[in-house]
């Protein structure tokens, strides 16, 4: 089996005409890169701050607002619907069909579970929705990534336009789409195996960026877009963070901002000026305020900066519970 790196020098000329609105972007006055990283010559970056004594943002609200509970055994992921305001996707890991929940973001309620034909489910550990290869669609990222073992030769990231839920037909029902067209990116670590639980995408360049879980602390790789779908292929070593076991990751959908949690705390940057996302991911962060949940895997924002948890109930008897920490405008 062939392993190839995929050459950067085209990436920019594509993603501007795949994109839209990813030439002189500006978030709140602020005006973000656009031009596509060079990670061939990337030398991956190393941190050395306590996670511990980090400050904590005062941007959001201390403590959350509960939503409702969510009848989900081991929800691994979420990720804010743009086709479908007010409502947020989730998926169980391993052990589970390939199935997408859709959840009222007022109520935790699950309106529609969703089969994506061309999927299937190793284990699923996270999800985002973003921009993608085609101007004016979005799209859901599925991560599958998971690997406890850390013994898997190679793993996948799904994409495929986010299903639109249509009320009237679809809410209460478990509906199997069998006309998404799905590419799948297939890909090995530049160093072995590795479980990973956190991806976030970058909407500015269509990055896909994933922090892993089990290594002594969390390590950050990267697949520039455009990812290849007809071949397995190597990707980049972006970083070393200081904290251990990110669990979750998400993107604003400016580019902004990211969060990434893992069990104890989440971990908060925001972007600055000319920044690229790598290079925001390479500063020491703050921590955005969490409660704490039984076994929080799952982070999302949603377009106003607020975001939103949810724990598995796994091992636990309680059932998990949406919540949602705002975001206060100064």
């Amino acid at each position: 089996m062939t392993v190839n790196r995929i050459c950067p020098a085209i990436i920019l000329l594509i993603f501007k005409f795949a994109l839209s609105g990813c030439t002189d972007v500006h978030v709140n006055g602020t005006e973000l890169v656009s031009d596509q990283y060079d990670w061939e010559n990337h030398v991956p970056f190393s941190t050395s701050y306590n996670p511990f004594v980090l400050p904590v943002s005062n941007e959001f609200e201390a403590l959350p607002s509960d939503k409702g509970t969510v009848q989900m055994s081991e929800a691994s992921g979420l990720a804010w619907s743009l086709r479908n305001p007010g409502y947020i996707w989730s998926h169980n890991d391993r052990g589970h069909t390939n199935t997408l929940f859709l959840i009222d973001s007022s109520s935790g309620e699950i309106v529609a579970r969703y089969k994506i034909d061309g999927t299937h489910n190793i284990d699923w550990e996270d999800i985002e929705v973003s921009y993608g290869p085609i101007e004016g669609e979005t799209y859901i990222y599925l991560a599958d990534t998971g690997d406890n073992e850390q013994r898997r030769p190679h793993y996948s990231i799904y994409r495929f336009p986010e299903p639109e839920y249509k009320s009237e037909e679809h809410f209460g029902k478990y509906i199997h789409l069998n006309d998404i067209p799905v590419d799948r990116i297939r890909f090995v670590y530049p160093d072995g195996s590795h479980d990973t639980e956190a991806m976030l995408v970058d909407p500015l360049t269509g990055d896909i960026f994933l922090a892993t879980k089990r290594d002594v602390v969390s390590l950050l790789y990267v697949l520039p877009f455009p990812q290849p779908v007809d071949e397995l292929y190597e990707i980049y070593k972006a970083g070393r963070f200081s904290f251990r076991e990110a669990s979750a990751g998400t993107s604003s959908i400016s580019g902004e901002r990211v969060l990434i949690k893992n069990r104890q705390e989440i971990f908060y940057w925001k972007r600055k000026a000319g920044e690229s996302m790598v290079e925001m991911l390479a500063r020491t962060p703050i921590k955005a305020p969490y409660a704490g949940e039984p076994q929080g895997e799952a982070i999302c924002f949603d377009p106003e900066y607020n975001y939103f948890t949810l724990s598995e109930a796994l091992n636990s008897t309680t059932i998990p519970r949406l919540y949602k920490y705002n975001f206060i405008k100064h």
